[in-house]
């Protein structure tokens, strides 16, 4: 099985703060070089970046990104061409304080954001990302990337998303949709979840029936 327990801080909300590409890591400055190297092993993945969102580790929160690309929130035009420079991909710092890692579900395909997503941020995820963007909800809540984890393989969602919202997010991210929960009952997915095509992460406390769960999701 190609998932691992983890936490940071000794906090098991890891989607908070660390995000995983098919080709990159984006972890939280100050993390050690022994937890650095696990998630590289877990993501099989070799470039992995440490960095802070205007002064805050919750990258996965304040950020979304795919393989193409990094959008962070206002002021963080240094982040982004530090990205650029290390990463080798595009990242642009847009004009918003919206918490971009909460309300942005991608994978390399295409992306679903919050409805109310401002069109001028939208341009910026197509352009940065290198997809196609839709406004939807998950279980009728417009934070989309906390209520599910999407990959190039699957998506994981909140257990309450309508049939709407699943057959419109299987058609446009081009995957199948399950669902679950993580940490022992904890329906919005990203807090204890991450995962590329390759391997993935989950917080303490999920249990063995989603851990299983997650797997065959996935295909882990």
């Amino acid at each position: 099985m190609s998932l691992q327990y983890f936490q940071y801080l000794g906090n098991p909300n890891i989607g908070l703060f660390i995000i995983a590409t098919d080709e990159f890591l984006l972890v939280p400055s100050g993390m050690s070089e022994n937890k650095v190297e696990f998630l590289k092993r877990c993501f099989k993945v070799d470039k992995a970046l440490s960095l802070r969102i205007r002064g805050s580790k919750l990258l996965g929160a304040l950020s979304a990104a795919n393989s193409n690309g990094v959008v962070l929130p206002f002021g963080c035009e240094h982040e982004a061409e530090l990205i650029r420079e290390r990463l080798g991909v595009k990242a642009a710092s847009i004009q918003t304080f919206i918490s971009l890692g909460n309300r942005t579900l991608a994978n390399d395909k295409a992306a679903i954001v919050d409805p109310q997503m401002p069109e001028e941020v939208i341009r910026v995820i197509e352009e940065v990302l290198n997809v196609k963007v839709k406004r939807s909800t998950i279980a009728n809540l417009p934070y989309v990337g906390s209520s599910a984890v999407a990959s190039n393989r699957a998506v994981y969602a909140h257990p309450k998303i309508r049939q709407d919202e699943t057959l419109l997010i299987e058609d446009f991210l081009d995957v199948p949709v399950h669902t679950g929960t993580v940490m022992n009952g904890i329906p919005y997915v990203k807090l204890g979840l991450i995962v590329n095509q390759k391997g993935g992460v989950v917080g303490r406390g999920t249990s063995g029936s989603e851990l299983m769960a997650i797997s065959r999701c996935f295909s882990l």
